[in-house]
């Protein structure tokens, strides 16, 4: 991961605007992770801020990997909670060991998004779920990259994600959800953290606020296995099988 960019991008989420990102976004991936299951849960990202939204998941184990500088520390008081430094494009888990991975902005700061994407898809199981949380390019957020705060992040949009998914094996849903996120320059006003906080956290109804050029998506897919179906056996060739059937034995009649 860039060091330098994400760094500043980690220290951002600490600000008040950043806090204002990680409240709308909450109230989305508390109904993104009620669907995670099973023994291991990875979570992969710079912030452990909205890690807690993890804590109702039916998984026996929550992994929190620091991709990003000091996310390790921030994350040293959650409780119940495995913390692992690693990098996004080589995380220290054995292929199909893990039964949910959550990428919460892991592909922006990533030197390479596919690479840690198909990380991502090498440690997930058959079966399992994968959730992928990053800015929209088609937004606003278009805006944000030559702030210092974004500078040098790579956004990857949600077409182009569902056909890295596909070639990965994993099954993507047909919709994705979208996080309204007020426009960058009310973002990065000085303002109440608090009372933004308070605004941010209620879930607006509007469907406006819901439309695919929101700020943040929200995409889910499963791993997939792919099997291999032979071809009929009228399709082959008679001589593919000249050597396998038994030949006849010709019968002689012993002698009287």
């Amino acid at each position: 991961m860039r060091s330098a960019n994400a760094c500043a991008f980690a220290a951002w989420l600490q600000t008040a605007a950043g806090r204002r990102l990680l409240a709308a976004e909450r109230v989305a991936l508390r109904h993104a992770v009620r669907r995670f299951y099973g023994d291991a849960l990875l979570w992969v990202g710079l912030s452990p801020q909205l890690f807690d939204t993890t804590a109702q998941c039916m998984v026996r184990m929550r992994v929190f990997a620091a991709v990003g500088p000091g996310a390790a520390r921030s994350a040293a008081g959650q409780r119940e909670v495995a913390i692992v430094p690693a990098a996004a494009g080589a995380l220290p888990f054995a292929a199909g060991a893990l039964d949910g991975v959550l990428l919460h902005h892991a592909l922006e700061a990533a030197p390479d998004p596919r690479a840690a994407l198909r990380e991502a898809a090498r440690v997930l199981r058959v079966g399992g779920l994968l959730v992928v949380v990053g800015f929209n390019p088609l937004s606003s957020w278009l805006l944000a990259r030559p702030l210092p705060a974004f500078r040098g992040l790579t956004t990857v949009s949600v077409p182009r994600l569902r056909d890295w998914l596909a070639l990965l094996g994993l099954e993507a849903e047909n919709k994705a959800a979208y996080v309204y996120v007020p426009q960058v320059w009310s973002l990065m006003r000085k303002r109440d953290a608090a009372a933004d906080d308070a605004a941010a956290q209620q879930d607006s109804p509007r469907w406006w606020r819901r439309l695919p050029t929101s700020g943040v998506y929200v995409v889910s897919a499963t791993k997939v296995a792919h099997g291999f179906i032979a071809p009929p056996l009228r399709h082959r060739h008679a001589d593919e099988f000249a050597g396998a059937a038994p030949q006849p034995v010709a019968c002689v009649r012993p002698a009287a």
